[in-house]
């Protein structure tokens, strides 16, 4: 059997709906973006069919990546040439697409607690991610979330079943109930530096939507505020690794100074590429400190 090595593509002439020039990953993903948008505004029955023939073509390609990824496995080589090739932005997209690949445990685990966050505050509480051992999850309640009436069980059994539910190789979900509430009153709590957290800015050094750099050691982290939630993550855009502190943000979304890339800040999620996401650190207050646990 001859198998034909792929050809230098020829310039793509443009789309006669404003398609891409370029076959690049950006403009590839907008396009199918274009075709999408244009399929949903067909009358219901042509609509469906288009759906349709989406989902088997899709199925199609998902037997047969999951074939390819299993050949590749089989051998030492071919798991090494898998990795190399996983790091292509486009071949994660199509592998993430398929569920051959999935996001890092925590940022699923963060938008799992963010979906339930507006459901928690609307009873007076809140929930902070600490950290992820394994298949365990840590979690801090807040407010009326952190006492022991029935009430506050129901929010912390939510919890649990809306992780689980999203993200099901998280075994465990743990209650850590042995520090004080985060918030702007207090003092400095002792013992914090010892147990991973390191010392921000204060509050008021952070402005409505801009994003403030935080270089503490070999840390570097970004820090967000947005009305009343202070927000930390890496400061290292997941694309090419460039900083992100001179990236601009509208509302919830922050886009990348360097190539553009949107990231929903509420949980992390790129907008222009869904397989890659932001590190989220957790963070907590103190009097007027912000203070931050970097991984």
């Amino acid at each position: 059997m001859t198998i034909a090595l792929p050809q230098e593509p020829m310039p793509r002439k443009e789309a006669a709906g404003g398609g891409a020039s370029r076959d690049d990953f950006e403009s590839l993903a907008a396009d199918v973006d274009r075709a999408l948008a244009a399929v949903r505004e067909l009358p219901d029955e042509a609509r469906q069919k288009a759906m349709d023939l989406k989902a088997a073509i899709e199925a199609f390609h998902r037997h047969a990546l999951r074939r390819l990824v299993k050949a590749l496995r089989a051998t030492e080589a071919g798991k090494e040439l898998l990795l190399r090739a996983v790091e292509d932005p486009a071949v994660y997209a199509l592998f993430h697409l398929h569920g051959i690949v999935r996001p890092d445990l925590t940022a699923r685990v963060v938008a799992a607690l963010e979906e339930m966050r507006p459901y928690m505050r609307s009873h007076g509480g809140d929930v902070e991610l600490v950290k992820v051992e394994g298949d365990v999850v840590h979690v801090r309640l807040h407010g009326a979330c952190a006492g022991c009436s029935l009430s506050a069980l129901t929010l912390r059994n939510g919890v649990e079943e809306v992780v689980k539910s999203r993200v099901p190789e998280v075994r465990e979900i743990v209650v850590v109930e042995d520090q004080p509430v985060s918030g702007f009153v207090g003092s400095r709590p002792p013992g914090l530096a010892e147990k991973g957290w390191v010392e921000g800015p204060p509050v008021t050094a952070l402005e409505e939507g801009r994003p403030y750099r935080l270089q503490v050691g070999d840390h570097d982290v970004l820090l967000i505020r947005l009305e009343s939630r202070i927000m930390a993550f890496r400061n290292q855009c997941p694309h090419m690794g460039l900083p992100l502190d001179g990236g601009t943000v509208e509302r919830t979304v922050l886009t990348c100074p360097w190539h553009g890339f949107r990231f929903d800040l509420t949980s992390g999620e790129c907008l222009t590429a869904p397989h890659v996401q932001l590190e989220p650190f957790p963070v907590r207050v103190e009097g007027d400190r912000v203070w931050v646990r970097p991984h």
